[in-house]
């Protein structure tokens, strides 16, 4: 061997891509989220970097969420509760979140009796932008935020007070521009498109998680089922063999 050679540099960690299609309001994104993240932990020993990215996902459309007057001039959001009693009927959203329960309580996430549901594309906006200016440590961050607002903390994701002490937080900006940004279109458009995208490409429920732009996993899994299919991918020199063991449904 010569010198030259006892100089080598070792190869590139390899980085492996996951997308976390989602949206703030689901129940089922905030379990995969914690989920897919200790998954990930348990993958430390091996020599591969994840480049986690969230993209948005909306579940309210338009005429989702009911007309309700306004009290004292203040906005009147439903209640998570009655929203899926009105949207699934009493005895299916009993059942929906009588799973929801057991399925926070196995991941180890506090989980509040009901909350608000709002429009979710203001925090969207601001997680893609996170994600723009800070990776994915920076968004990461913001979307704990977000999603224990939702659903431990009760608050209004549509509020821009909250949102824009959110975006201070993790430094993406402090709350005065945070508020400008909120207030003006930056971001919209890439959301929109985003979300157009996933739809166009058949995702029509969240969480969806797409690997390396190979493989995808529809609906919540265990963080045991993410952990073992990370590992088998980040281990794996054939494609081949990593295809046949990602296409899952919950």
């Amino acid at each position: 061997m010569s010198d030259s050679d006892s100089t080598l540099s070792p190869e590139p960690q390899r980085t492996i891509k996951i997308i976390f299609i989602s949206d703030y309001l689901c129940a089922f994104c905030y379990v995969g989220n914690k989920s897919l993240k200790d998954a990930i932990a348990g993958c430390r020993d091996l020599d591969v970097r994840f480049d986690v990215e969230f993209r948005p996902f909306t579940l309210l459309c338009q005429t989702s969420l009911p007309e309700i007057p306004k009290v004292k001039g203040e906005k009147v959001l439903p209640n998570r509760r009655s929203y899926l009693v009105r949207k699934f009927g009493k005895e299916q959203a009993e059942s929906k979140w009588k799973m929801i329960e057991e399925l926070a309580q196995k991941a180890g996430l506090p989980l509040a009796e009901d909350g608000i549901v709002a429009r979710s594309t203001l925090a969207h906006r601001l997680a893609v932008k996170a994600y723009k200016v800070g990776g994915q440590a920076m968004q990461g961050h913001l979307n704990d935020i977000l999603f224990d607002a939702v659903f431990v903390n009760c608050q209004d994701l549509s509020d821009v007070e909250f949102l824009a002490d959110a975006a201070e937080k993790v430094g993406l900006m402090n709350k005065t521009e945070a508020t400008t940004f909120l207030q003006d279109t930056d971001c919209k458009n890439c959301v929109n498109q985003m979300i157009e995208a996933a739809r166009a490409s058949g995702v029509n429920g969240v969480p969806s998680i797409i690997i390396d732009g190979k493989w995808a996993l529809n609906g919540v899994q265990s963080t045991e089922c993410y952990l073992q299919i990370l590992r088998k991918i980040a281990q794996s020199s054939s494609m081949t063999e990593c295809a046949s063991i990602v296409s899952v449904e919950s």
